[in-house]
């Protein structure tokens, strides 16, 4: 992996802030001291420096993982919005070289500043010469300092948040070593650049993932992270990062979910009785199978870290990490669902009414279903590959 530039240039809190369970330990302190607002919390976590993790040249997929599953399970808007950061910034660090990384990071980093996630899962599936410009959200056309960028990205996470914007872009007039994909650096306090709050859903409601729009916004060359003909090739590495962004908060709802109900189960007395639901074998059985499915989300969850810190170290690897990375996504997420629903049949009516938490996990818990690519893609992407009947021109993630 490219060396961290970051790392050399942050001075870091104590011992105990170095640890990702001190993150979780101490974000959990907070949040449950007195009710905080989503804006308390996310700088609650850069203040204590959570969002230089993916700096520290020894985070490994597995510390990730249990930091935001952590984070995930007293506020999963929180986790999710704050990894998308965290995985753009450990993706930037490991395909790009310390020149760019010193000379976009460094100035600003010292200022708290946030990334955007670069995902785009419109062209994580297709090669380069199927791209169809119209269907492009975001165009560039070169200059003789850089570039001019038109256009808009959906669903930016932690957008009040963000000041710097990765995107990849559809190069209208590419030099002749251009790709016509380039992924370029956009800061939001640039010229031409508009927010549109239009983030208004049930699910992962406090995320605030709104529209930016950009127009005419200027990129200079120091900005441009990459633009050869290889560029979409290089950053398969984000979509990886994503998917375990993804399992790990999906994976904390599930944990969120299953202890609520052990501790309503030792609690709740069962009328005209003398035990507690704990006692019952209808409950047992609930019980029994969301341990099932916790437990297999786990085992899952660590075989695909491994997978992905091999691919990280740049290790020989005999499995396909992108259909492992797919059948995580789809085990996790489903079994995160399931779940949530066992423990509200376990809890009855109680569980849909605002006051209880689990009726703010199914409505959370939701969202899975949605993040790219959907579960139609993933099954035959994954079917294809065990049936062998991709050819190996086609680009698939």
């Amino acid at each position: 992996m490219v060396d961290c530039v970051i790392c050399r240039i942050i001075t870091y809190g104590d011992d105990y802030m170095k640890n990702k369970l001190g993150y979780v330990e101490r974000f959990t302190q907070y949040v449950t001291k007195y009710e905080r607002s989503f804006s308390e919390k996310i700088n609650f976590l850069i203040e204590n420096n959570a969002h230089q993790y993916t700096c520290d040249s020894n985070v490994n997929t597995t510390d990730y993982f249990e930091l935001i599953s952590g984070l995930s399970k007293n506020c999963p808007s929180t986790a999710l919005s704050f990894s998308m950061h965290l995985y753009t910034q450990w993706g930037m660090q490991h395909i790009l070289p310390d020149k760019i990384l010193s000379g976009i990071l460094h100035p600003e980093m010292d200022n708290k500043k946030i990334f955007g996630s670069l995902n785009e899962p419109g062209i994580y599936f297709v090669r380069e010469d199927q791209l169809i410009p119209d269907h492009f959200l975001i165009h560039a056309r070169r200059t003789n300092d850089g570039y001019l960028v038109n256009g808009v990205k959906k669903f930016v996470s932690l957008e009040p948040f963000v000041h710097f914007l990765p995107v990849y872009c559809y190069v209208e007039n590419p030099s002749e070593h251009e790709g016509r994909v380039a992924v370029l650096l956009l800061r939001k306090s640039a010229e031409g650049i508009s927010i549109e709050a239009d983030w208004d859903t049930i699910s992962m409601t406090e995320s605030r993932s709104n529209t930016v729009r950009f127009d005419n916004v200027h990129v200079s060359h120091s900005d441009v992270l990459l633009e050869k003909k290889d560029a979409l090739q290089k950053t398969n590495v984000f979509a990886y990062l994503f998917r375990l962004s993804i399992v790990s908060v999906y994976f904390g709802i599930a944990q969120k979910a299953y202890q609520f109900v052990l501790d309503h189960c030792k609690d709740r007395q069962v009328p005209h009785t003398n035990r507690t639901l704990s006692f019952f074998p209808g409950v047992q059985f609930s019980v029994a199978e969301m341990l099932m499915l916790l437990e297999g989300s786990r085992s899952q969850i660590i075989r695909y870290c491994e997978l992905l810190q091999k691919y990280l170290e740049g290790n020989s690897m005999e499995d396909n990490i992108s259909i492992i990375s797919l059948m995580t996504k789809e085990i996790v997420v489903k079994n995160a669902e399931q779940l949530v629903n066992l423990a509200m049949k376990v809890v009855g009516i109680s569980s849909i009414t605002n006051k209880n938490i689990l009726s703010k996990l199914y409505q959370d818990v939701k969202a899975g279903q949605f993040h790219p690519p959907q579960s139609d893609v993933s099954y035959e992407m994954i079917a294809k590959h065990e049936l062998g009947v991709l050819t190996h021109r086609t680009r698939w993630l």
